[in-house]
Order: structure tokens, then sequence, then C-alpha cells
């Protein structure tokens, strides 16, 4: 089993948090001015103060996800298991649909793994741990690609069948 602990910044959270109401604060007074009469012709501007105030409801939103939260993975033999602030997620590796290495150009710096299981999609960062990273993806392709093997002799055998009886008939 390989464990990999991904730390996220409590301040970041609370810093795009503030942001965000921020930016609804703001909008909302963009708002007020126009529809008070204050900046009645400025239509622009009402459209751009609503605007600043859904994307300040977006961020403040979206920093309680779970992906913004200190995440634990634990890749087993048979089941990947994500340990974040509302419980933990397991999927077997038959429900994992694709695994992608992205490495830059300068690959000693960082590199990311992506993780689709369903509509879920993990990020995972390495940064200055390409030792990790390689083995971590070395573990998931082993157990994803036999999936994704037997899926695909599976097929090939159903067409094969279908094939011979076609010729029979």
């Amino acid at each position: 089993m390989i464990r990999y602990h991904v730390k996220r910044n409590g301040k970041s959270r609370n810093t795009l948090r503030y942001l965000g109401v921020f930016l609804f604060v703001f909008g909302g007074f963009l708002l007020y001015l126009f529809f008070s009469g204050m900046a009645a012709k400025h239509i622009i501007g009402a459209i751009f103060g609503a605007l600043i105030a859904f994307y300040g409801i977006y961020l403040f939103i979206h920093t309680f996800e779970e992906d913004k939260y200190d995440i634990d993975y634990e890749f087993g033999d048979t089941e990947l298991t994500i340990k974040h602030h509302r419980g933990e997620t397991v999927y077997t590796y038959d429900q994992i649909d694709d695994v992608s290495l992205i490495v830059p150009e300068n690959e000693l710096l960082y590199s990311l793994i992506l993780i689709k299981a369903g509509r879920k999609k993990y990020l995972i960062p390495f940064s200055y741990k390409k030792e990790a990273c390689d083995a971590i993806y070395s573990h998931l392709m082993a157990r994803v690609t036999v999936k994704d093997l037997e899926a695909e002799i599976a097929a090939e055998a159903d067409a094969a069948a279908d094939d011979s009886r076609d010729t029979k008939n």
C-alpha cells in the first residue's frame, strides 16, 4: 500500500473566502448605485456589478469543496481510498476511468497525476517528488491498465464471435 498526503494551505482558502465576500459586496454596491438612480444611465456598470457579485459568490462557494482541504490518498492492491474532511471515498480500480501523468518541461520541479473516476477528478500534485510520482503512477497503471486490457480482449472476443456467426449464416 502506498500512502500520499496532499497538504492544502488554509490561509489561501480563507483569503479566497474573504475575496469572494468582498467582491459580492462590491458588486452589490454597484447594483445599488444603478437601481437607486445615482448611476441610472450606466447600464454597463450594472452588468459589471452583477458579474462581479456572481463571481464573488462562485469564489466563496467553491472554497468549501473537498479538494480545497488536506487529502490523504491510499493506493492499495484492489482499491484507492481518498480521505478528505468530509469522510472518505473508496474506489475500486474498475471504477477509475482514466489516469494521466502531466509532466511540465522541467520535470524536476513538479509533476501531476490526474485521476478520473466517474464525474470526479482528482489532481495530485508532486512538488520536487518525482520518484514518488513515478511510483504511484506505475502502481496505478498496473492496476487500471489490466482492467482496460480485459475489457478490450472481451470486446474483441465478442466481435470475433459475431463475425463467425455471420459467416455461418
